[in-house]
């Protein structure tokens, strides 16, 4: 069985590094983007290479319901999960519209991310 492949887009070095060491414990095939901007280039210039994008929602350069939005408009196809701080700040209806499949509350546990992420690569939004 091909491992899933997850593009993981966040700017804060910490939780980027922490987050993909947990996404390949898990297994998963991790491409790392430190940027919005980074995200969405690299999707655009490989949108079959992923299964799911997962990305932070509050960054620098570009929202994660933004990339949502640009990735979705590429790929329907794709879960995009949004993980925040601040799940308030992207109301269910508003991240549905932008694209967005699940929204997560950080922290997270690994069962938990894990269990999310099986849900969004089943299409179970």
């Amino acid at each position: 069985m091909l491992r899933k492949r997850i593009l993981f887009i966040d700017d804060e070095d910490l939780l980027r590094e922490a987050i993909s060491e947990l996404l390949a414990e898990m297994d998963y095939e991790v491409k790392v983007a430190e940027s919005g901007e980074e995200g969405i280039r690299t999707f655009m210039e490989h949108p079959g290479e992923f299964d799911l994008v997962l990305t932070d929602l509050m960054m620098l350069d570009v929202m994660g319901d933004m990339i949502a939005e640009r990735i979705s408009s590429i790929r329907p196809d794709i879960p995009v999960v949004v993980m925040t701080g601040t799940p308030h700040n992207l109301p269910r209806g508003k991240a549905k519209a932008k694209g967005v499949c699940k929204v997560l509350g950080k922290p997270l546990t690994k069962t938990e991310l894990g269990e999310e992420l099986t849900r969004a690569l089943s299409h179970d939004c």
